[in-house]
């Protein structure tokens, strides 16, 4: 996708990790895939996937077919964030005491009172666990900066370049301010749009949930000229009115929730007003090539082996295994 290195940079968003410890007796010894040494347990898939599926009453008649293609794409993130903290390792990084405790201050920020701390208490989330949830997902961020972002140039004759085989879509003069929420989950996106529809705010939601970057700002991605998103998604965000909401729509990094905060329509630009834009999207477009083309090597070099027959036998939450 153009406009997201969003999505791409996965796992590294602001957001409260809710995580409920449901693990079944024996569970923990279980290991459902190792990664270059590094287990993943069942009890830790089985969590996460509850997580995911935010467990409701008729989550025992969930289709076999939609959980089983849900186990494999949840695994799969899972095995794509072992594989990342092993990079991190490997070139020393970290995320200190004193940057977790910064970002901790500009969470709470965002709630009024003791909200930050009710709400934890509310999903029965302990602190000391979510805090360190909360410190490899920073690392995460960090990696991803530092591996692959701070490698990546873009010239002004790199952008004239591509301004002049892109022309006509910069000079629509149509633009729209969006924000989004994105997740890896079909069924989680669902849950948040009905959140949505209930009437939570669209930036809160946005700070808890979403596993894009932007989301530490709401999901706020800015303005958005015609043909930076796929086309499916350009037909929502430019035919919506300001104030809407979408329906969820998938790509090929997740899936989406959009507001369209405001639209506007202005004059021809020049190349000195619009070259920062241009640069920018470029840059973007360059980040996402390279960050896909850094986790495939990075899968390369490392030995997955997954139990298949355990990963088989695993049930949707609430039914017996077979």
């Amino acid at each position: 996708m153009k406009r997201c290195q969003t999505a791409l940079s996965g796992f590294i968003c602001v957001f409260i990790v809710f995580i409920t410890c449901t693990c079944q007796k024996g569970d923990t010894a279980k290991k459902v895939a190792i990664v270059d040494g590094q287990n993943i347990f069942l009890s830790e898939l089985s969590d996460r996937i509850k997580k995911e599926m935010n467990l409701s009453a008729d989550s025992a008649s969930i289709d076999r077919t939609h959980y089983d293609l849900l186990k494999e794409e949840i695994l799969s993130t899972m095995i794509d964030e072992k594989v990342m903290l092993l990079r991190a390792r490997t070139l020393s990084l970290s995320v200190s005491d004193e940057e977790l405790s910064k970002k901790i201050e500009e969470i709470r920020a965002y709630y009024t009172d003791d909200g930050f701390t009710r709400t934890l208490s509310a999903q029965n989330v302990d602190f000391g666990v979510w805090k360190e949830e909360l410190r490899t997902r920073m690392l995460m961020e960090k990696l991803i900066v530092t591996d692959v972002n701070a490698k990546i140039t873009v010239t002004e004759d790199e952008a004239r370049a591509y301004y002049k085989t892109s022309r006509k879509r910069f000079e629509t003069g149509k633009r729209v301010r969006v924000a989004q929420i994105i997740v890896r989950e079909e069924r989680k996106a669902k849950v948040l749009l009905n959140r949505l529809k209930r009437g939570e705010d669209f930036a809160k939601v946005a700070r808890e949930e979403s596993i894009g970057p932007e989301a530490v700002s709401g999901g706020d991605l800015g303005f958005v000229i015609p043909g930076v998103m796929p086309e499916e998604i350009d037909r929502v965000l430019f035919s919506h009115a300001p104030g809407s909401i979408s329906e969820v729509i998938k790509s090929p990094y997740g899936y989406h929730i959009f507001k369209i905060i405001e639209k506007e329509t202005s004059s021809k630009k020049n190349w000195p007003e619009i070259k920062d834009l241009v640069m920018a999207e470029l840059k973007k477009q360059k980040e996402e090539m390279a960050y896909s083309k850094w986790l495939e090597d990075l899968r390369l070099k490392v030995t997955v082996r997954t139990d298949r027959k355990l990963l088989n036998a695993m049930p949707p939450p609430g039914q017996q295994a077979e």
